[in-house]
């Protein structure tokens, strides 16, 4: 049995973070203090996500999301393209504002993004592979893209292994959450059942409608143009034996 003394979730951007801090971790954090347990989270700057932080020793236990490749890129443009809008609401964590749905994005723009970003290659699985040390993540991807450094998948693969709860974006939509709070409580040996109150968790908080709009438009075609440039990230999203099956 091991005794962990912290609790660190990597939280890779765009895969329903927020929502996880708000509304399962924040919950739980006075309960983890008691038990001597340090709930690590997310920067109050959200670009400075963590990636593969050097806090992290066989004390931990490690939390992280995973979304499907096309979705996840998705919603990378969409939410650029709102921010270009002035549609992001800074006082809000970065919420894109109630108009956001009203933002109408053209499919050439995912073309588009993955020419000019083309560091973002497998951006999920890099966030295992990055330890970006205070500097946002993003600077840390584009120093190993431009310096052509090793893309390490036998270390990606051993860190996500090592990973305590793996979670698809998808599942963390429609699960029963107290289900994954009791989980995460008795894989740190608290012997503590919580029943969250579901009315309390607004799952549209965190979302952006012209993400939804741009997707709906994709065809065939473009999601395989675009899990071919993901086309890792989309090995490890398919590996039912890397993440949790919420019964």
């Amino acid at each position: 049995m091991i005794n962990y003394n912290k609790v660190y979730f990597l939280h890779i951007p765009k895969t329903g973070g927020r929502f996880l801090t708000k509304y399962i971790l924040n919950p739980i954090d006075s309960i983890l203090k008691q038990n001597n347990i340090e709930l690590i989270k997310l920067p109050e700057n959200v670009l400075k996500h963590g990636g593969w932080d050097k806090c992290i020793d066989d004390n931990t236990y490690v939390i992280s999301i995973f979304r499907d490749p096309v979705e996840h890129f998705v919603s990378i443009v969409a939410h650029m393209l709102a921010s270009e809008h002035g549609l992001v609401n800074d006082d809000q964590n970065f919420i894109v504002k109630n108009n956001g749905k009203d933002l109408d994005i053209d499919k050439s723009e995912v073309y588009k993004t993955i020419d000019e970003l083309k560091y973002l290659k497998n951006f999920q699985s890099q966030n295992f592979l990055l330890e970006p040390n205070g500097e946002p993540i993003l600077h840390t991807s584009r120093r190993l893209y431009n310096h052509k450094l090793h893309f390490d998948t036998d270390l990606i693969y051993e860190r996500i292994q090592r990973t305590n709860l793996m979670i698809r974006h998808k599942d963390l939509k429609q699960i029963n959450y107290s289900l994954l709070l009791n989980k995460i409580l008795n894989d740190l040996n608290l012997k503590i059942d919580l029943d969250l109150d579901i009315s309390l968790i607004d799952q549209k908080y965190f979302k952006n409608d012209a993400s939804e709009n741009l997707f709906n438009k994709l065809n065939n075609d473009d999601k395989d143009f675009i899990n071919n440039h993901f086309d890792f990230d989309k090995l490890i999203y398919d590996n039912d034996s890397l993440f949790w099956i919420p019964n």
